[in-house]
Formats: structure tokens, C-alpha cells, sequence
């Protein structure tokens, strides 16, 4: 009969449209800015907002002064100045960071962060946790990327020469070289790419013959310096 077909369409609609209502409500984030928040787009403002907010996730962001963003298993908080994008998925939360910091705070429950920036890629892996929450941090400026870990246990970090484990007041070093500048800095070095491996023989492993990577002592006398907290 006629009636049926239409009631089995209602019926599958319904589902369809109560289905995509949970997908929203599991993977929606919600932005709290201390100023404004602009999105940014081919490096023009093209939005702004001062309030609470769903987050307009994958557009670029930069935050004027703190702006926390709230997850179902995920909390981040960018420093002010910090241009970033996040993209929450069923199985990661992409985050970019363009320029400054965002910290977060995760759990064994956490979808793993797919980190990208100007410098290189890199995805937070196990945990290793002596509290509730690891609590670790992204860090761009110029050619350097910092992804390290505050406290609460240690985090594996996931780069293309493999993982390492970092621990309370280390960080993971990723930065940009000029394939055309050797070691010393000066132009036309003969194998700048194995100066460079040499050079951070003892503490670091070279990518693509691009990017180095390096565990740092939070401690270190030449260190600028590690966020102590969010």
C-alpha cells in the first residue's frame, strides 16, 4: 500500500536526522574568549566574536588575549596572539598551529591529537599517567616547534622518524632548516644535511633530511624556557 512506503520513508528520515543530531552534539566544542576571538581567512579578518561560542572548527583563529576551548575529552587553552585551528573527528582532534601556544589537558579517554604546523607535523600517542590528566603544550615561533608536556605523566609523541616518550619538563624540538645553509650557517655548505645530524648527533634525529627533532631537559641553561602552566 501506498501509506506504507511513506510512513517507512518518515521513519528512516527521523533516524537519518536524530543520527546526525547525536554526530553534532558528540564531536561539538564550544570556544570562551577573555577578548575577542577573529577568524582569519587568506590572512584577512573575516569574523569576530567577545563571547561564549560553538567553535568554527577549521577556520583559523587567532585569540587576543586567552581563549579556552572545551572538548568532550579534550581541554585547550591559546595564549593570546595564538592563530590555530581544531578539528574535532571520531577518531582524532586535528589541531594547527599557526604561530604562539595552546595547552591541553588529556586522559586515557582522549582522542589523539594530530598536531600540524608551519614546521612539521607530529600526533600525541600512549599515556603514561600519574594523575588525572596529562597536561602538555604546543609552541610555534618562526621555524620552531615545541610539543612538550607540563605534568601528570608521560606522553609518547609520534613524529615521521617514529615515537619518543616525553616526560614532565621535556619537549620535543621540530625545526625548519634551509637545505641550502650548512651547519655553520654560512651558504653552498657541502653536506649541510649531515652537518646538521652530526651537530645533534648525541640528542637528536634527523627527518626527511628536513626537519630535526630533538628531547630537551626542561632544565637546560640554554633553553628559553618551557610553559610551567596554562
Amino acid at each position: 500500500m501506498p501509506g506504507i512506503g511513506k510512513h517507512k520513508f518518515l521513519k528512516s528520515a527521523i533516524i537519518t536526522i536524530v543520527s546526525l543530531a547525536f554526530i553534532t552534539a558528540a564531536f561539538s566544542a564550544r570556544i570562551t574568549p577573555t577578548g575577542k576571538v577573529f577568524i582569519i581567512k587568506e590572512g584577512e579578518v573575516v569574523g569576530e566574536f567577545s563571547q561564549e561560542s560553538p567553535l568554527p572548527e577549521g577556520s583559523l583563529l587567532r585569540c587576543e588575549d586567552k581563549c579556552t576551548v572545551k572538548l568532550d575529552d579534550t581541554y585547550m587553552v591559546a595564549d593570546g596572539g595564538t592563530e590555530f585551528s581544531l578539528t574535532p573527528m571520531a577518531d582524532q582532534t586535528r589541531l594547527y598551529v599557526k604561530e604562539g601556544t595552546v595547552y591541553f589537558s588529556i586522559n586515557d579517554a582522549s582522542r589523539p591529537i594530530q598536531i600540524a604546523t608551519p614546521n612539521g607535523d607530529a600526533a600525541t600517542g600512549d599515556l603514561t599517567m600519574v594523575e588525572d590528566e596529562v597536561k602538555g603544550y604546543v609552541r610555534v615561533s618562526g621555524n620552531k616547534t615545541e610539543i612538550g608536556v607540563i605534568g601528570g605523566g608521560t606522553m609518547m609523541v609520534e613524529t615521521a622518524s617514529g615515537e619518543m616518550a616525553v616526560a614532565p619538563g621535556k619537549q620535543v624540538n621540530i625545526a625548519m632548516l634551509n637545505e641550502d645553509v650548512s651547519a655553520d650557517g654560512s651558504e653552498g655548505g657541502s653536506s649541510p644535511i649531515r652537518n646538521i645530524a652530526l651537530y645533534a648527533a648525541e640528542a637528536a634525529v634527523l627527518v626527511g633530511g628536513i626537519y630535526l627533532l630533538t628531547t630537551i631537559d626542561g632544565n637546560s641553561s640554554d633553553n628559553d624556557g618551557s610553559p610551567s602552566s596554562p
